[in-house]
């Protein structure tokens, strides 16, 4: 059920939560460390106070009082681990919670537990050596994506009411499509990400990566977004009237044509192509978007990507903060299974940290060429319009797949490069019985469009369907 359905006492609900989490997390292995004892407490006294205060208008103050729900473990849980899923910060743990969260639960919401990661969120399968990999509640044989893959498992099994989740390159929005949920990436800066980890010093890191709600309905994803932006809420303006006929349908099917690209499976395209006819059988301005460069859209959001000066470490040791592996010796060491690092976390340092994926002359000129891309896209998209997109090329990949898919998450990483809010809307099945979906963007602080437009396409396909 929808948070907004919800009439049984927060304990029931709370307890109904827990028993689907212990059904299905040894099916799913999503969960880092469960905290169910305190949440049925925190429920109690939820219940305790409703049943103490009338006219229930009174506790206004806490619009999703008793509401449980669900954390990545990049973001800080008071008292919950923080590891990052990385064996040198194993038994590290969050003394205050991250911001998002605290929104959430001074809203009167009661955490479950957090949830799995890759190692440093540097991947997009949920894999570490600290709790292991993370399983597709639709297909144990494919990866329920990342860097929110705990997350997006638990929602597209049942398993949560939403999840706090955070996204750098599509981490929120690559697990709500491999799972059939909803997942919701901000405008840039909207959502505080104190309290996250990694973390970097760059001015830069804040306008890509960004925290956000994931769902299995779309209509609680408003709510959710209002409440973990606190103080920068009202610059999303949610509270505003939005009318769908009033918002123009931009579209494309692929970012064009590219030697390293993945091509986009025919059943997202078919799935997207409906939307828009969708759209366009009930009067709504469609229109093939032409966006320069967009062929570049890997290479260009990456040279963002590369600018960041500051790259948080996998190699980084908090009781040792000296030590300087050598990278060679790790790959050799990870070949043969006895490395403490993951090999997705090791490439990535080679890729991140070491910088060397462009040349300088080159590097430039791709980041010219994305502020152009960017402008184009935000005066395009204006104050009415948004831009419905492939989220990533094919359905959730078999496990070990994304080293060689890697190109695919360019779909999702230029709208982080740009800073615009993206909102993934599942769309059904594939002819594997795989979830599919679409990501609708908007322009910078239009989030509620994109949250607009995955209402009405939830209403139409039918949204999150549980796993059989």
């Amino acid at each position: 059920m929808s948070l907004f359905r919800c009439q049984l006492r927060s304990e029931d609900v709370v307890r109904a939560y827990i028993d689907r989490i212990r059904e299905v997390n040894p099916l799913i292995n999503a969960v880092v460390e469960e905290r169910f004892g305190a949440a049925i407490e925190e429920a109690r006294k939820a219940d305790v106070l409703i049943g103490e205060t009338q006219p229930l208008w009174l506790i206004k103050n806490y619009p999703l009082l008793g509401v449980p729900f669900t954390v990545k473990e990049s973001c800080a849980l008071r008292g919950a681990p923080i590891t990052g899923g990385s064996l040198a910060r194993k038994g590290v743990r969050a003394t205050v919670d991250g911001e998002a969260v605290a929104h959430l639960r001074a809203a009167g919401c009661i955490p479950l537990l957090v949830s799995n990661t890759p190692e440093y969120c540097l991947n997009w399968e949920s894999y570490n050596h600290v709790t292991g990999r993370t399983l597709n509640p639709y297909d144990n044989r494919r990866t329920a994506g990342g860097s929110s893959g705990g997350e997006g498992a638990l929602l597209g099994a049942g398993a949560s009411l939403f999840g706090v989740g955070s996204d750098v390159a599509g981490s929120i929005r690559v697990p709500a499509h491999f799972n059939g949920i909803f997942g919701h990436k901000p405008t840039a800066g909207a959502v505080s990400i104190h309290g996250h980890f990694p973390m970097s010093t760059d001015e830069k890191f804040a306008r890509l990566l960004t925290v956000g709600p994931m769902a299995r309905y779309a209509k609680d994803l408003p709510t959710l977004l209002h409440i973990m932006a606190g103080p920068n809420a009202s610059r999303l303006r949610l509270d505003e009237s939005v009318h769908t006929k009033d918002i123009r349908i931009l579209y494309a099917e692929d970012m064009g044509f590219n030697l390293g690209h993945v091509p986009v499976d025919d059943d997202i395209k078919m799935a997207l192509y409906r939307a828009v006819q969708y759209f366009k059988g009930h009067g709504l301005v469609t229109e093939r978007a032409e966006f320069e460069r967009m062929a570049d859209g890997m290479e260009l959001a990456f040279s963002v990507l590369q600018s960041l000066t500051d790259v948080p470490s996998i190699f980084h040791n908090p009781d040792n903060p000296k030590a300087n592996p050598n990278l060679l010796v790790e790959l050799a060491r990870c070949a043969i299974g006895q490395s403490q690092y993951s090999l997705a976390g090791i490439m990535f340092y080679v890729i991140f940290g070491l910088k060397n994926f462009f040349a300088a002359g080159r590097l430039e000129l791709y980041q010219e060429q994305a502020a152009t891309l960017r402008k184009q896209m935000i005066d395009t998209l204006g104050t009415d319009g948004v831009f419905l997109f492939p989220t990533y090329p094919t359905a959730a990949l078999r496990h070990y797949e994304s080293f060689g898919h890697i190109m695919g998450v360019g779909y999702t990483m230029l709208f982080n490069a740009f800073g615009l809010p993206a909102t993934h809307v599942p769309l059904g099945f594939d002819r594997n019985g795989l979830p599919i979906g679409i990501q609708v963007v908007a322009a910078p602080y239009q989030d509620r469009l994109g949250l607009c437009i995955a209402r009405e396409l939830e209403a139409a396909f039918g949204g999150w369907r549980a796993p059989k």
